[in-house]
């Protein structure tokens, strides 16, 4: 009669075989296997679970099993300063030695995200492997193509954003001071210029009939002045094109010579023809041709003053966008502000977005996303250029985030041609390119999936004749990665 304890023994071990061939069966490396094939891995293999935080093995060790990834997350990071991890192995992965592997020590760290359990075979049992699964020796090459494609393209991430981070650190240091002074020298001039000292104005008050009416007129300056002010920022190109035409219409009309230099400056910052009745009506007609010629000097000068510090401004911000952009001098991960993030990226577009309508539907007051600001950066630009590169740089780019209970739902629309419906199924996987050959490496879908995947999201599309939209899932909390 058999002892109850070996029966409660046997069944245990029966019950964990078929827990570890199912998991091994969600691993793509292995799909075609037969179910004795599957059983021996199981039966040879070492369980491990590891908590979340937990070191897997540490960079300079040296590896002595192949590993299969059967739940959770594995995050590899080398020691160096940069904020990219090199890879991410997942469930259904496969990592460690594998059979004619000449890998002597680990290159980098892996630590658990999550509760992970592994399945372990140790190196002295791969001649065994390798004559019970025949097929295993090709499926462990394409892991070795597989890793070496990884670590290519970590590493080249990896360069981008070092370069990144250096041009922004240069930026800040070489642009910042001059910037400032610039931006000093600027409002300076704006507070001590005394743009009344021009000849046209000392001739026209000589001219006037009175004080009062030199009062009344120099008002109407400072409120054209203010106007011009508190306009220029807001200028809309096509308004100010239509309105330039009927200014240099009038001017000309009132017979002044130089309504070619007036008008642009007036039409820019939305000076109308009622607001230049208005400041002319204390002035007598013969004496209008001269005062125009002062509020020519007048604006002019606050124009270049005004050109100069929005021009200052705006180098602040592009170094600005550039160093949170690369998230320079911060930790991988970081309290992300996803409107933020989606600015500075589209900042990093600015050259493309000269015939580009751009759409947000972004409420206020989202909280913050728990994340690798770089790599998430990284994402949204692979997703923005893409809508660039499908409207061919001109049409509609529509950003919009919404909260949906825990989750981050950012979409990214676009109404370019679409994707052929013979690629919708091959837009993710690495290497795939519509472009000529050498425009494109055909990695920046693959890098969205992988950098969204890393922060347990999901990303899908809708595409059709008339536009394409990436919908990217982002768990608000997100398991912390050490």
């Amino acid at each position: 009669m058999t002892d109850p304890s070996t029966l409660a023994a046997e069944s245990h071990r029966t019950s964990n075989s078929e827990q570890r061939i199912a998991a091994l069966q969600s691993i793509g490396e292995l799909n075609g296997l037969t179910l004795e094939e599957f059983l021996w891995i199981a039966d040879a293999g070492r369980d491990r679970f590891v908590q979340d935080g937990e070191l897997i093995f540490s960079q300079g060790a040296p590896p002595h099993h192949l590993i299969f990834v059967l739940a959770g997350e594995v995050v590899v990071k080398r020691h160096t300063s940069s904020p990219v991890s090199v890879l991410t192995g997942r469930t259904g992965r496969i990592t460690g030695k594998t059979p004619f592997s000449r890998i002597r020590a680990w290159n980098a760290d892996g630590r658990a995200s999550g509760d992970v359990w592994l399945l372990e075979i140790h190196e002295g049992q791969f001649p065994a492997l390798l004559a019970a699964i025949p097929s295993i020796t090709e499926r462990m090459v394409r892991v070795l193509l597989d890793r070496n494609r990884e670590y290519t393209r970590a590493e080249e991430q990896i360069g981008k954003l070092s370069a990144l981070s250096k041009l922004a650190g240069n930026l800040a240091h070489t642009l910042n001071n001059p910037a400032s002074a610039a931006r000093s020298a600027a409002l300076l001039l704006s507070q001590k210029s005394e743009p009344e000292r021009n000849s046209a104005r000392y001739e026209l008050g000589s001219k006037l009939p009175d004080q009062t009416t030199l009062n009344v007129y120099i008002d109407g300056m400072n409120t054209i002045r203010s106007r011009m002010n508190s306009s220029f920022r807001q200028s809309n190109s096509v308004l100010a094109s239509d309105l330039e035409e009927a200014l240099s219409d009038w001017l000309d009309g009132k017979g002044f010579e130089q309504s070619w230099k007036l008008a642009p400056i007036l039409a820019e910052a939305e000076v109308s023809i009622p607001h230049l009745q208005e400041f002319l009506a204390p002035v007598p007609l013969e004496l209008q041709p001269l005062a125009l010629l002062d509020l020519l000097a007048t604006v002019s000068q606050d124009a270049a003053i005004a050109s100069v510090i929005q021009a200052s401004e705006r180098i602040f911000r592009i170094v600005t966008a550039v160093k949170d952009y690369s998230y320079m001098d911060r930790q991988p991960l970081q309290e992300v502000d996803v409107a933020s993030a989606l600015d500075n990226v589209l900042m990093m577009f600015q050259p493309r977005l000269a015939n580009v309508a751009v759409k947000k539907n972004i409420p206020p007051g989202l909280p913050l996303l728990h994340a690798y600001g770089s790599e998430l950066n990284q994402a949204f630009s692979a997703l923005i250029e893409n809508s660039l590169d499908a409207m061919e740089n001109k049409g509609t780019l529509t950003l919009s985030v919404k909260l949906q209970e825990k989750t981050f739902l950012v979409e990214i629309e676009d109404d370019g041609c679409g994707v052929p419906e013979e690629f919708q199924d091959c837009v993710f996987e690495p290497f795939f390119t519509t472009k000529p050959f050498g425009e494109g490496l055909g990695l920046g879908l693959d890098t969205v999936q992988r950098v969204v995947a890393k922060h347990f999201g999901a990303v899908a599309f809708d595409t059709s004749t008339q536009g394409t939209t990436f919908h990217v899932r982002l768990p608000i909390d997100r398991v912390g990665i050490y």
